[in-house]
């Protein structure tokens, strides 16, 4: 285990990719994300390293992600819709026994709580883009692998189990600026000119006021405003286009544990 502070709170993105750029120096050619509130089924790996190994370009592998409460599929990877924006976890809700165990299928994102990337896509296309902070970084890497031809594959042989609060924390300040601003980033750099269109159209004069005045209806105003914070950022801020995240080991000698503790 290597202990490494940051000296701030760097978000889910700056988090990550410190440990990752670690992991890359010491030469690791898979890397595995998983989130502290998950739980693996014994053998999980082998599946998302086998399909990796396997498929062309195959770049990363989520498992099927169970409820840890309920029981039921929480993702088997995502997908956008860039016209509206919306990014959902594929088979949410569904029971264990709808998950079918034939194939790898292609998806456009992995679920951010648990996925095994290789080394080669990460030094191709870079790490998860830190200007997001929170939120929808699983969606721009997926997004942006397959825009230079890496593909994302869910691997339901694979089973983890994960504690989702997406719900408890809907009205939370935080989580509308980010949420509501990152959407916006991700249309914004990979939607086309008639998509990015109809997502500020429908969100100008749909989504974004609904939800500042349904929050207001029930006495949450500092969501309300978060939303209309984060919906003039993510408009008018440019910050997504930002290249820090790009920035990887490059390809060398790995460090030496006996130098590391030396």
């Amino acid at each position: 285990e290597i202990w490494l502070p940051t000296g701030e709170n760097l978000g889910y993105a700056g988090g990550n990719n410190a440990g990752i750029r670690e992991a890359m120096a010491w030469g690791a050619q898979y890397i595995l994300i998983l989130n502290p509130d998950c739980r693996v089924e014994p053998g999980f790996l082998q599946p998302l390293v086998r399909a990796l190994e396997a498929a062309p370009k195959a770049g990363m592998a989520c498992p099927l992600v169970f409820d840890v409460r309920t029981g039921r599929i929480q993702s088997l990877g995502g997908t956008v819709n860039l016209w509206t924006g919306r990014c959902s976890r594929r088979l949410y809700g569904l029971p264990a026994e709808q998950a079918g165990q034939a194939g790898w299928p292609e998806v456009d994102f992995p679920h951010g709580a648990c996925v095994l990337m290789k080394r080669e896509m990460l030094e191709e296309i870079g790490l998860f883009h830190e200007t997001y902070f929170l939120y929808y970084e699983d969606v721009e890497l997926g997004l942006r692998a397959a825009r230079e031809g890496w593909r994302t594959l869910a691997i339901p042989q694979s089973r983890v189990l994960h504690a989702d609060t997406t719900g408890r924390g809907a009205n939370d300040p935080l989580v509308c600026f980010y949420g509501t601003r990152n959407q916006a980033w991700v249309v914004a750099a990979y939607g086309r000119f008639p998509q990015r269109l109809s997502f500020l159209l429908l969100s100008c004069y749909g989504r974004w006021p609904l939800k500042v005045l349904s929050r207001a209806l029930r006495g949450q105003f500092g969501a309300g405003a978060a939303v209309a914070k984060g919906a003039w950022n993510g408009y008018m801020s440019k910050a997504w286009q930002s290249t820090g995240h790009l920035a990887v080991p490059l390809k060398g000698h790995p460090k030496r544990f006996s130098e590391d503790i030396e």
